[in-house]
């Protein structure tokens, strides 16, 4: 058994006021060829099909094309689940009527789980919960954490799951020891949404979606696939990617990955805005978050870098380091007003000023002086 394992589409994703719609549409496109080219007997599809739980119309068109295209024109069985960005019940219409394409599609979680029989495994669909759904689902007031309601899930499946097959379970959630990225929406506050390992013991392969990086975590048989595109900077040096996992009976025999190019990359570049314009770095209409070195002030710098590079999302100045001073208040008051400025000058921009700079500020006090005189 050979299936393909990505998550975390976001589809409808707005990056920096830019829609990601069409670099979303090219991509999908690669995973079709991948799929193709792997003759992959299934899809897993773990969540956060969708970036937000009302998504624009275009993106449901878009996820309706790509799922015709996979399920219906190429015979692919797809097996997939709501993430914390979707709407469990929107993504669970129609559901009973899809699975006779074998379109698995489960968006919401119910106080029963059943496995799917498919190929030499079985297949469980467990999609995003919070542990207030899973406990009056259980009728459970002990469920509490993340990990309680987890557990409680995992139990159940482990209680009705048949020995002699494979055992696959779909899911999004955040494991604990994991690599999150900026692009996450944080489940709860501090580490209370994270589940440890433990909760998928048993599981032949556990495919995961809700963290960005290809390698938020290191395990055995727990994975996850991270987003085919990057959707912020702290995922710059990600390589995208999807899992082609691979089976013979119960054993997991390979989990490989298939590389992704997007249209358009997402990148840091640094240097001075003379050395951006005049010396372009490669593939100038890529996604760009520019590092400025300039010291001092400078007159429209995303302006006139965007001449350059169309698709500039985030702009950053070079921070200075600031001398830490110890002047007591009678230290201050012996200052004169050209001490003073200068050390302001200083710390607003990191340099001192020079002699020429001094001279003419001299003379302007000294011009001031002779006017509040008069």
């Amino acid at each position: 058994m050979k299936f393909l394992h990505t998550a975390d589409l976001h589809l409808g994703k707005i990056v920096s006021g830019v829609s990601m719609l069409a670099e979303q549409e090219y991509i999908l496109a690669q995973i079709t060829n991948i799929a193709e080219e792997e003759q992959v007997d299934a899809l897993i599809l773990a969540g956060d099909l969708y970036d937000r739980a009302v998504p624009p119309a275009d993106a449901v068109k878009v996820l309706n094309d790509i799922l015709v295209k996979w399920n219906v024109e190429l015979g692919i069985p797809i097996f997939a689940i709501s993430g914390n960005h979707d709407s469990a019940e929107r993504l669970a219409f129609g559901s009973q009527w899809y699975e006779s394409s074998k379109l698995y599609m489960k968006g919401k979680c119910t106080s029963q789980f059943d496995g799917i029989p498919f190929m030499d495994a079985e297949v469980w669909l467990v999609p995003y919960h919070e542990p207030a759904i899973i406990r009056q689902a259980f009728a459970d007031n002990s469920i509490r954490s993340f990990e309680d309601a987890m557990q409680a899930v995992t139990k159940q499946i482990r209680s009705k799951w048949d020995t002699s097959k494979a055992q696959i379970l779909v899911g999004h959630a955040f494991v604990s020891g994991g690599i999150p990225s900026d692009s996450e929406r944080q489940l709860a506050i501090g580490n209370v949404d994270r589940v440890s390992t433990d909760c998928f013991d048993g599981f032949t392969y556990t495919a995961l979606g809700h963290l960005h990086h290809p390698h938020a975590i290191r395990h055995p048989s727990i994975f996850y696939s991270g987003s085919p595109l990057k959707y912020s900077f702290s995922e710059a040096n990600d390589h995208k990617s999807v899992r082609i996992v691979e089976l013979e009976g119960k054993e997991l025999i390979s989990v490989t990955e298939r590389f992704l190019t997007p249209k358009h990359d997402m990148r840091i570049i640094s240097g001075t805005l003379a050395e951006l314009t005049e010396n372009l770095v490669e593939n100038p209409d890529d996604f760009f978050q520019v590092n400025l070195m300039d010291e001092g002030a400078l007159i429209d710098p995303m302006g006139k870098l965007r001449q350059f590079y169309p698709n500039i999302l985030h702009l950053e100045r070079k921070k200075q380091t600031l001398k830490e001073t110890q002047d007591s208040f009678e230290e201050i008051m012996k200052k004169d007003d050209l001490e003073l400025f200068g050390q302001f000058f200083e710390h607003v921009n990191g340099t001192e000023l020079t002699e020429t700079q001094k001279q003419k500020l001299a003379d302007v006090f000294e011009q001031a002086r002779k006017e509040d005189a008069e």
